[in-house]
């Protein structure tokens, strides 16, 4: 019967351990998949800003398809190269012969060919496809945008946002999932300001910090308990964890993964 025990136990250990170590793997093949994709998108929403008179994104996923499939990028480079000082007088002569000249070459490439191609992307289909975050049975991508006023300078800002527990095995994996929010979590009250907030979501712990509660404007009605942000307030939910890149606060368009933010 010692035996028996002793081999259960053993059993029982290694199953344990297996089932840790799938969901680890899992969590990081499938982030990385998520992250990949989110690279090549913040590359094509920035080529869509840039090529706008009024530089701004769009969270309108057909606007992006559309641009990603027939729009062009304007690309500048030197005709001559301004540091190789054998091209100074040739440069000097020309500017002397036509002072508006700009040492200036402008050419207009398909934004399918200079970042989705590289990317592996090449049918209509899979540009189609850009906007679902794998693993999620097609749900998309979030995006939210906000424009700041500061006199006469305006900054256009863009957040795009893939919840984990959209494309994460929340069931096979539950425990894991939570132990791994909750280390998500404890990170970023540990790298946020300090504030009245922050210590209530600390004494809150994970699962009490993003419950729902009832909207005391709008009985019936729940939502978060805590939200972060001021220009665009983003709910503290379970979806607030997952793959980021850009901001609604700042002029930024770095990812989570390079960050730290949730790291």
């Amino acid at each position: 019967m010692l035996l028996v025990a002793i081999v259960g136990l053993g059993y029982w250990i290694y199953t344990m351990i297996a089932v840790n170590v799938n969901a680890e793997n899992q969590i990081k093949e499938r982030e990385k998949i998520v992250v990949e994709k989110a690279q090549v998108i913040r590359d094509l929403v920035q080529a869509y800003k840039d090529s706008r008179p009024d530089k701004k994104y769009t969270t309108n996923w057909d606007v992006i398809t559309e641009f990603a499939k027939a729009g062009y990028i304007v690309e500048k480079s030197e005709i001559y190269d301004e540091n190789n000082l054998d091209n100074k007088a040739k440069l000097d002569s020309i500017r002397k012969a036509n002072p508006s000249w700009k040492n200036e070459r402008v050419d207009s490439v398909l934004v399918r060919e200079r970042i989705l191609k590289h990317a592996g992307l090449d049918t209509d289909e899979e540009i189609e496809n850009l906007r679902y975050i794998p693993f999620s049975n097609k749900k998309e991508f979030q995006l939210d945008t906000v424009t700041y006023t500061m006199g006469t300078y305006k900054s256009h800002l863009l957040r795009c946002h893939a919840p984990y527990v959209h494309f994460l095995n929340t069931e096979e994996y539950n425990q894991q999932f939570w132990n791994m929010l909750e280390t998500k979590f404890d990170l970023y009250i540990a790298n946020a300001e300090a504030s009245d907030q922050m210590k209530k979501m600390k004494a809150d712990g994970l699962k009490q910090a993003i419950q729902k509660i009832e909207d005391k404007e709008n009985p019936g009605k729940m939502v978060a308990k805590y939200f972060i942000g001021e220009a665009v307030p983003i709910p503290m939910d379970i979806e607030f964890f997952g793959v980021t890149f850009g901001s609604l606060e700042e002029n930024s368009d770095k990812g989570s993964w390079e960050d730290g933010r949730l790291e």
